[in-house]
């Protein structure tokens, strides 16, 4: 639910309760609308927090499901991919471990060709592309568990 909806509809019925009222003295219609204003607000940062918690949850959920297909759908290759497209996606909320992949993927030649290329050999090759799915495996598991902690 968008946050400004959710204030615009908090707001209205702030209003509501404030027609209803009895008429009262200037100094308690005053005060009456202090409440209303700090209601609609303690309403919406309520709702920015549960929002952002909820964006989270998201990732948290990404990442189990992303860990959960590795072994059906993804050659080691393809899991790379998909991992540093998981941590490109949410890297507003894990800038760190973002770097960290991009670093790791640079430095084990990722994006290099299979066969020939550089002065690596398609063995070398293969293995550092085990070992980046294996730490990236690990990256995405830990950002899917530390999400879930209390």
């Amino acid at each position: 639910m968008d946050f400004w909806v959710v204030l615009g509809a908090i707001g209205s019925i702030a209003s509501l309760i404030g027609l209803v009222l009895p008429q009262q003295a200037k100094n308690q219609r005053l005060m009456h609308a202090t409440y209303g204003l700090a209601i609609a607000l303690f309403a919406s940062v309520a709702v920015w927090y549960w929002q952002a918690n909820q964006r989270v949850h998201r990732v948290e959920l990404a990442a189990t499901r992303l860990l959960e297909q590795e072994g059906f759908n993804y050659t080691n290759e393809g899991f790379v991919q998909a991992a540093l497209a998981f941590l490109e996606k949410n890297k507003v909320l894990c800038p760190d471990s973002y770097m960290r992949g991009q670093e790791l993927c640079r430095l084990n030649n990722c994006l290099g060709p299979q066969y020939g290329g550089q002065s690596s050999s398609s063995l070398d090759h293969a293995y550092n592309q085990g070992n980046v799915a294996s730490t990236l495996k690990g990256l995405v598991r830990g950002i899917s568990k530390l999400e879930s902690s209390p």
